[in-house]
Protein backbone atom coordinates (compact mmCIF):
# COMPACT_ATOMS: atom_id res chain seq x y z
CA UNK A 1 0.00 0.00 0.00
CA UNK A 2 1.47 3.63 -0.68
CA UNK A 3 -0.23 7.00 0.47
CA UNK A 4 0.42 9.82 -1.12
CA UNK A 5 0.22 13.85 -0.98
CA UNK A 6 -1.55 15.05 -3.25
CA UNK A 7 -0.42 18.96 -3.63
CA UNK A 8 -1.07 21.93 -5.57
CA UNK A 9 -1.35 25.35 -6.42
CA UNK A 10 0.76 27.10 -3.05
CA UNK A 11 1.22 30.27 -4.54
CA UNK A 12 4.16 31.21 -2.23
CA UNK A 13 2.64 30.18 1.17
CA UNK A 14 5.22 27.48 2.17
CA UNK A 15 3.28 27.81 5.47
CA UNK A 16 0.53 26.20 4.41
CA UNK A 17 2.72 23.08 2.90
CA UNK A 18 4.26 22.71 5.82
CA UNK A 19 1.00 22.18 7.92
CA UNK A 20 0.50 19.91 5.44
CA UNK A 21 3.06 17.76 5.50
CA UNK A 22 2.93 18.71 10.20
CA UNK A 23 -0.32 17.06 9.83
CA UNK A 24 0.04 13.98 8.03
CA UNK A 25 3.14 12.16 9.73
CA UNK A 26 4.50 9.43 8.14
CA UNK A 27 3.77 10.29 4.66
CA UNK A 28 6.87 10.60 3.01
CA UNK A 29 5.94 10.97 -0.85
CA UNK A 30 4.53 13.74 -2.36
CA UNK A 31 2.50 14.32 -5.75
CA UNK A 32 2.76 18.23 -6.49
CA UNK A 33 0.46 19.92 -8.98
CA UNK A 34 2.50 22.78 -9.83
CA UNK A 35 1.84 26.69 -8.96
CA UNK A 36 4.37 26.79 -6.22
CA UNK A 37 7.56 25.47 -7.28
CA UNK A 38 9.78 27.45 -5.43
CA UNK A 39 8.08 26.61 -2.25
CA UNK A 40 8.54 22.73 -3.11
CA UNK A 41 12.62 23.61 -3.54
CA UNK A 42 12.19 24.58 -0.26
CA UNK A 43 9.68 22.17 1.35
CA UNK A 44 12.35 19.27 0.34
CA UNK A 45 15.05 21.15 2.34
CA UNK A 46 12.88 21.73 5.36
CA UNK A 47 11.60 17.87 4.83
CA UNK A 48 14.67 15.94 3.25
CA UNK A 49 12.75 12.45 3.81
CA UNK A 50 9.89 13.17 1.16
CA UNK A 51 9.78 11.86 -2.04
CA UNK A 52 8.45 14.71 -4.23
CA UNK A 53 7.46 14.14 -7.80
CA UNK A 54 6.33 17.85 -9.39
CA UNK A 55 5.14 19.05 -12.58
CA UNK A 56 5.50 22.53 -13.37
CA UNK A 57 2.40 24.90 -13.37
CA UNK A 58 1.40 28.52 -15.46
CA UNK A 59 2.46 30.57 -12.49
CA UNK A 60 5.97 28.68 -12.37
CA UNK A 61 8.48 30.01 -14.60
CA UNK A 62 11.46 27.39 -14.58
CA UNK A 63 11.57 25.43 -17.71
CA UNK A 64 13.62 22.92 -16.19
CA UNK A 65 10.24 20.77 -14.50
CA UNK A 66 7.99 19.26 -17.02
CA UNK A 67 4.58 20.48 -17.44
CA UNK A 68 3.55 16.71 -17.10
CA UNK A 69 4.54 13.15 -16.12
CA UNK A 70 3.48 9.73 -15.32
CA UNK A 71 4.03 7.29 -12.95
CA UNK A 72 3.19 3.78 -12.24
CA UNK A 73 2.62 2.64 -8.90
CA UNK A 74 0.67 -0.63 -7.33
CA UNK A 75 -0.04 -1.47 -10.79
CA UNK A 76 -1.92 2.00 -11.42
CA UNK A 77 -0.76 4.40 -13.99
CA UNK A 78 -0.87 7.93 -13.14
CA UNK A 79 -0.50 10.92 -15.46
CA UNK A 80 -0.36 13.96 -13.67
CA UNK A 81 -0.28 17.82 -14.88
CA UNK A 82 -1.05 21.21 -13.82
CA UNK A 83 -3.99 21.55 -15.95
CA UNK A 84 -3.25 24.55 -17.34
CA UNK A 85 -2.44 22.74 -20.94
CA UNK A 86 -5.80 21.26 -21.13
CA UNK A 87 -8.38 23.79 -20.44
CA UNK A 88 -9.61 22.57 -17.07
CA UNK A 89 -11.32 25.45 -15.76
CA UNK A 90 -14.29 24.62 -18.58
CA UNK A 91 -13.67 21.33 -19.07
CA UNK A 92 -11.95 18.00 -17.86
CA UNK A 93 -12.82 16.66 -21.09
CA UNK A 94 -9.40 17.10 -22.79
CA UNK A 95 -7.77 16.03 -19.97
CA UNK A 96 -9.47 12.38 -19.92
CA UNK A 97 -8.62 12.01 -23.43
CA UNK A 98 -5.01 12.61 -22.70
CA UNK A 99 -4.94 10.62 -19.97
CA UNK A 100 -7.06 7.46 -21.74
CA UNK A 101 -4.44 8.26 -24.93
CA UNK A 102 -1.74 7.58 -22.65
CA UNK A 103 -3.35 4.48 -21.18
CA UNK A 104 -3.44 5.81 -17.65
CA UNK A 105 -5.54 4.57 -14.68
CA UNK A 106 -5.56 7.72 -13.04
CA UNK A 107 -5.61 11.71 -13.88
CA UNK A 108 -4.36 14.10 -11.32
CA UNK A 109 -4.44 17.68 -12.17
CA UNK A 110 -4.83 21.50 -10.45
CA UNK A 111 -4.70 25.08 -11.60
CA UNK A 112 -8.99 25.59 -10.66
CA UNK A 113 -8.01 25.75 -6.89
CA UNK A 114 -11.34 23.93 -6.83
CA UNK A 115 -11.62 19.69 -5.10
CA UNK A 116 -12.42 17.72 -7.97
CA UNK A 117 -13.19 13.75 -7.99
CA UNK A 118 -14.80 11.09 -10.84
CA UNK A 119 -14.74 7.57 -12.01
CA UNK A 120 -16.05 7.57 -14.96
CA UNK A 121 -15.48 4.88 -17.69
CA UNK A 122 -12.53 3.19 -15.53
CA UNK A 123 -10.76 6.42 -15.09
CA UNK A 124 -9.87 8.26 -11.62
CA UNK A 125 -10.52 12.01 -12.46
CA UNK A 126 -8.82 14.28 -9.40
CA UNK A 127 -7.82 17.11 -7.97
CA UNK A 128 -6.97 18.03 -4.71
CA UNK A 129 -7.67 22.07 -4.75
CA UNK A 130 -5.57 24.83 -3.77
CA UNK A 131 -3.46 24.54 0.00
CA UNK A 132 -3.33 28.22 -0.26
CA UNK A 133 -5.85 30.05 -2.43
CA UNK A 134 -9.38 28.12 -2.99
CA UNK A 135 -11.90 29.59 -5.06
CA UNK A 136 -14.50 28.45 -2.81
CA UNK A 137 -14.32 27.18 0.57
CA UNK A 138 -11.26 26.46 2.97
CA UNK A 139 -8.01 25.56 1.40
CA UNK A 140 -7.07 21.60 0.68
CA UNK A 141 -5.39 18.92 -0.12
CA UNK A 142 -5.49 15.38 -1.60
CA UNK A 143 -4.66 12.10 0.05
CA UNK A 144 -4.54 9.30 -2.75
CA UNK A 145 -3.74 5.83 -1.35
CA UNK A 146 -3.17 2.88 -3.87
CA UNK A 147 -3.22 -0.75 -2.95
CA UNK A 148 -5.17 -3.35 -1.37
CA UNK A 149 -7.91 -3.01 -4.10
CA UNK A 150 -9.46 0.03 -5.75
CA UNK A 151 -7.41 3.22 -5.39
CA UNK A 152 -9.10 6.03 -2.57
CA UNK A 153 -9.10 9.70 -3.11
CA UNK A 154 -9.37 11.46 -0.51
CA UNK A 155 -9.95 15.81 0.21
CA UNK A 156 -8.51 17.17 3.16
CA UNK A 157 -8.71 21.13 4.69
CA UNK A 158 -5.30 22.42 5.20
CA UNK A 159 -4.94 22.89 9.13
CA UNK A 160 -4.65 26.49 10.13
CA UNK A 161 -1.27 28.14 9.90
CA UNK A 162 -2.05 31.59 10.86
Amino acid sequence: MKKFLVLSDSHGNLAALRNVIDAEPGTTDVIFLGDGLMDIRELQEDYPHLKIQAVRGNCDYSRTQPAESMITVENQLIFFCHGDGYQVKFTVAGLKYAARQRGADIALFGHTHSPYYEYTDELYVFNPGSVSRPRVGRPTYGMMILGEGVPRFYHKEVPEYW
